[in-house]
């Protein structure tokens, strides 16, 4: 049976980004609510799976669907480079610093919330 590198690809970049959070597939099979075979048979491109396993695997993994699909779309940060290039047009350098403080800081915040709600902390 010939694989669909499509297929590959993705199951590539799940196993990258489990791996970066140092997750086992026995970790990621239990929250995705899948056998650790499916979850194999889906990082070797061997099996497709459904929209309901792809939501959890994007929480799981903390990773977009874009990114983890690999469709060639642009990227949300890619996508609002125009729009971030005309809101910084007429701002002085000072104010451009601050922007990215705030920003960093509302960061750091959302992802603070996010793993209270999980009940992380």
């Amino acid at each position: 049976m010939n694989k669909d590198p499509r297929a590959v690809n993705v199951g590539n970049r799940i196993r990258e980004a489990r791996q970066r959070r140092n997750i086992t597939q026995s970790q990621l099979a239990e929250l995705l609510d899948i056998s650790v075979s499916h979850l194999s048979a889906i990082e070797s491109g061997r099996s497709n799976f459904g929209v309901d396993i792809l939501m959890r695997m994007t929480e799981a993994l903390e990773v977009s669907a874009d990114w983890l699909l690999n469709t060639g779309i642009p990227e949300a940060a890619g996508m609002h480079s125009g729009e971030l290039e005309e809101l910084f047009s007429d701002c002085t350098s000072d104010e451009i610093a601050a922007i990215f403080r705030m920003a960093s800081q509302m960061k750091r915040d959302l992802q603070d919330a996010k793993k209270i709600v999980k009940g992380e902390q």
